[in-house]
């Protein structure tokens, strides 16, 4: 089965913007480091590493280092500061809420609008979010540029993977660079698929292009089995679209999608 994140490493490593661990794997449940996203974020403002190249305010930075230059230059924009005066720690993992964080400066540094397709979400975690991480988490939520983790869980302090950055990556440079449309498919950050209207995740049956989808009380596409609604059951295939007019594990499915009795 592929990972729920092909689209979005798809979409970094034929723009360069994070290359795999090896020549034929990726990694994607691996942590995403300092030293790696930083790279990709000067990677996606294309910035010339050479001009960068010369030293390095951080004793734990090698000049030789593949990411030095790119530490050197979210440095200087104040995107992503070092740990302390002196070192940047580039192997430690991002969490989720520092993303979100570094994410925002990124926006703001280089002149980028956050836009707010969607409403505030409350997440049930969101007590455990760092004070000072808050707005930026509520920002990129509301951009639509990171999402929860399935039952309104943020998780704040987990590490984000390989994946997770991929997709934060594609979703910033499709909302936010090259802005075209709020509504329509989204996935959250582990895999799930929602679709929004109104800055809003639906919930309950919608058609979409011809096909029927049923979404759950948190907007999250029920997919590949049985589901009874309403007192009805109901068969979606892997890719969530309802059966129709057909017959599944010996049973007659009628136009409506409903299993005959």
């Amino acid at each position: 089965m592929a990972h729920w994140a092909k689209r979005d490493i798809d979409f970094v490593t034929s723009r360069g913007l994070l290359t795999g661990t090896s020549d034929t794997t990726f990694s994607p449940n691996s942590t995403i480091t300092r030293g790696m996203f930083v790279t990709a974020l000067g990677r996606l403002d294309g910035i010339d590493p050479a001009a960068y190249a010369s030293s390095s305010r951080f004793s734990d930075v090698p000049a030789t280092a593949y990411y030095a230059p790119f530490v050197e230059w979210a440095a200087s924009k104040g995107i992503v500061n070092g740990t302390d005066t002196n070192t940047f720690e580039p192997d430690r993992p991002v969490t989720r809420e520092e993303m979100a964080v570094v994410m925002q400066r990124y926006a703001e540094k280089l002149g980028y609008a956050l836009p707010k397709e969607r409403e505030a979400e409350i997440f049930v975690d969101d007590n455990k979010i760092t004070d000072s991480m808050k707005d930026a988490v509520q920002a990129m939520q509301q951009a639509g540029v990171m999402n929860g983790k399935g039952g309104k869980l943020f998780a704040p302090k987990d590490t984000a993977t390989r994946a997770e950055a991929a997709a934060v990556l594609r979703r910033f440079v499709e909302i936010v660079i090259d802005r075209d449309t709020a509504g329509g498919w989204a996935q959250n950050d582990t895999g799930s698929w929602l679709y929004y209207e109104n800055h809003k995740p639906v919930t309950g049956w919608k058609q979409v292009e011809g096909t029927w989808y049923y979404f759950d009380a948190v907007g999250l596409m029920q997919l590949g089995g049985w589901k009874q609604i309403g007192g009805k059951w109901y068969y979606f295939y892997a890719d969530g679209s309802m059966a129709a007019n057909t017959e599944i594990d010996g049973y007659q499915i009628g136009p409506d999608g409903a299993r005959n009795s």
